[in-house]
């Protein structure tokens, strides 16, 4: 009937409680897009919105992150922006990595758009650094939970790279130090050789 409100959902948008945040956020169409794009392997039809579940492991913050990943072309960016917005306001709420990894998804989903979009810069660049504050906890739960070397760091290998496109060596010298130092696995030795060397050339040409 004509007026009648959205019937509420079930699924994993009720069991973390984002029933609110998931009907003033989107259309329509945008929760029947959102719904039809997003089947994670192994799970019923329209996990999000159907099914009583009683338990799921991770977090809101998680959900949300993994969401986001699937909306990462140039025609859904606006879907997944609301959405990594309400995971980096959940994340604080979260275990370490759980807080780790929304960052993660803030970066990736920002970070394509930074030539076309003036919100997508500074909110990658925000997020690499929010991702940088807490790479020492996360190092150590890493290494508690998984043994072994440490994976890649993406605010610091997307930042030094920014840095490094920018003409900023510096910066992306001390960046890539720091990984380093701290264990963070990628090509950070060379990068360090590389950017020594575009620095050097740079105070040249500008003497």
């Amino acid at each position: 009937m004509f007026g009648q409100s959205p019937k509420p959902p079930a699924g994993f948008i009720k069991y973390f409680g984002l029933t609110d945040w998931w009907l003033a956020t989107f259309t329509e169409e945008e929760r029947e897009k959102i719904v039809s794009t997003f089947q994670p392997l192994g799970l019923s039809p329209d996990p999000l919105i159907v099914g009583d579940i009683t338990h799921a492991s991770g977090s809101a913050a998680g959900l949300l992150s993994a969401l986001a990943g699937w909306f990462r072309k140039r025609e859904y960016k606006s879907i997944a922006f609301r959405i990594i917005e309400k995971a980096e306001e959940l994340a604080p709420q979260a275990g370490v990595l759980e807080r780790y990894f929304p960052y993660h998804a803030k970066i990736r989903t920002y970070y394509p758009f930074c030539d076309e979009d003036d919100l997508a810069l500074p909110r990658a660049i925000e997020a690499c650094e929010q991702q940088i504050n807490m790479s020492l906890e996360a190092a150590e739960v890493f290494r508690e939970k998984y043994r072994g070397n440490l994976p890649a760091h993406t605010g610091y290998q997307q930042l030094a790279t920014l840095r490094e496109k920018q003409g900023d060596f510096e910066s992306a010298i001390n960046l890539s130090q720091k990984a380093f130092e701290e264990g963070w696995s990628g090509d950070w030795e060379n990068r360090i050789e590389r950017c020594k060397k575009k620095a050097a050339k740079q105070a040249a040409t500008s003497k």
